[in-house]
């Protein structure tokens, strides 16, 4: 697949991806400040820890994905400051704080956005989002995951310790539940035993249904249009042996006639 079809596909240079990844690194700079200002406890801790590392990968993907389709790789990794991009996508690794740090070089993706999204309004966004509503729906689909998974660990998390025959007793437990419960694979190993906990899973498994509902969405809306580039390709294809056989034959009666002179 050649850059533009992925450009095509994934549109990265589009106003809902540039809000998706606004939004991503919003939150996560809020999560970055929660960890560096807060006095959080160990659990809590790790929970936000686990979140900023799933932020960490969207932000390499992103990186990885504009690297890929810059047209000068130089330019934008130096001038466009894609070192800094990179930078960000660094996890925080515990025992070292300076890593924490790293956070800061978020600051110019979202610099670096706001000033392209300057001066488009409401109605940019919008025929964007009626262009392809699937692949809108996505996006608001994941930053609301990594809402609402967050969320539920903690508030699992505070819900369940303590309580009478509770395991849900740690940040790396409730973020294990969080997760397993919203994309319904539901292990077993780890379950809630307040009536408060179980209304949280429903949500999450009811959130988890939703999810799969968008991905099956928009994978057919991206099997569609490239249904319709190969069915392009195609037709061009017919054009073109067309046009071929024209010349061929066009061809061959010039020399039919040089023949029929010569004699």
């Amino acid at each position: 697949m050649n850059p533009n079809r992925t450009q095509h596909v994934l549109h990265v240079n589009s106003t809902s991806y540039d809000l998706f990844i606004l939004v991503l690194t919003i939150f996560a700079l809020l999560v970055a400040a929660m960890l560096l200002l807060l006095p959080l406890q160990p659990s809590v801790e790790a929970i936000l820890l686990w979140v900023d590392f799933l932020l960490c990968l969207v932000f390499l993907f992103d990186f990885i994905l504009r690297l890929w389709l810059a047209p000068n790789r130089i330019f934008y990794f130096f001038q466009k400051g894609g070192w800094l991009d990179l930078l960000g996508s660094v996890p925080i690794v515990p025992g070292l704080p300076w890593t924490a740090l790293l956070r800061l070089a978020r600051l110019n993706r979202m610099v670096r956005i706001v000033q392209r999204l300057k001066g488009e309004d409401r109605g940019v966004f919008m025929a964007d989002a009626r262009k392809n509503p699937a692949r809108s729906a996505l996006l608001t689909t994941i930053i609301l995951a990594f809402l609402i998974v967050t969320i539920a660990s903690l508030l699992v998390l505070r819900i369940e310790r303590g309580a009478p025959g509770a395991n849900i007793t740690t940040g790396a437990t409730a973020f294990w539940w969080a997760i397993v419960t919203m994309t319904t694979v539901g292990y077993g190993d780890f379950v809630p035993v307040t009536h408060t906990g179980r209304v949280i899973a429903i949500a999450l498994m009811t959130f988890g249904v939703g999810i799969f509902a968008v991905l099956t969405s928009f994978m057919a809306s991206n099997l569609v249009i490239l249904q319709s580039d190969q069915d392009e390709l195609l037709d061009l294809f017919r054009e073109e042996n067309a046009l071929i056989r024209a010349e061929l034959a066009e061809l061959k009666a010039l020399i039919t006639q040089q023949q029929a002179a010569d004699e």
